[in-house]
């Protein structure tokens, strides 16, 4: 008989399951031999009597183990079990707090854009008002002063004087005395 396939735990507790059978099927067996031989048969033989009983007894033992150790094994698989669903659980509630936080930064992202964009809107439109009404009172001034002829005389105008050309080229002597002045300067 083929058993679909199933978890660990699963086949340990179909193969302590049919342990169990079989440790049932031997004490009956050994039963029914006992009545078999008891009366109208001959005596059992004692040493192989007591040799199934304490065969049977181990496997029992050993069932009754296996079947604790299967049993811890169950728990620990449920709260193992227990703690992921709490941990999934924490992580689902966790991204949907982290969702709706991400959606408020971004509306608050975008009024904060708008709001700016309002204010370099403002603050260009008071940029050029200010520019318009210099230009303004630039034209206006202009308009209203009146327009001077242009000098004949170039009296008015002061042209300087050239800067004086040596005779022969500086010397090393005459740049130090131009630094630091001649000796008829010092005094």
């Amino acid at each position: 008989m083929a058993y679909p396939e199933t978890s660990e735990p699963d086949l340990e507790e179909r193969e302590l399951e049919l342990a169990m059978r079989e440790a049932e099927l031997n004490r009956r067996e050994a039963a029914l031999r006992r009545t078999e031989l008891g009366d109208d048969g001959p005596a059992l033989i004692p040493g192989r009597h007591d040799e199934l009983e304490v065969e049977l007894t181990q496997r029992i033992a050993m069932l009754e183990r296996r079947e604790k150790e299967l049993l811890r094994t169950v728990e620990a698989v449920d709260a193992q079990r227990q703690r992921l669903e709490d941990v999934r659980a924490d992580y689902e509630a966790r991204r949907d707090t982290l969702a709706l936080r991400a959606q408020e930064v971004e509306a608050e992202r975008d009024r904060l854009r708008e709001q700016q964009a309002r204010l370099v809107s403002a603050s260009l439109e008071l940029q050029t008002r200010q520019t318009e009404a210099a230009v303004a009172a630039a034209v206006a001034a202009a308009r209203a002063k009146p327009i001077d002829p242009i000098p004949a005389t170039t009296d008015a105008l002061e042209i300087p004087p050239a800067p004086p050309v040596p005779e022969r080229p500086l010397t090393i002597d005459d740049w130090w005395a131009k630094q630091l002045g001649s000796p008829l300067e010092a005094a």
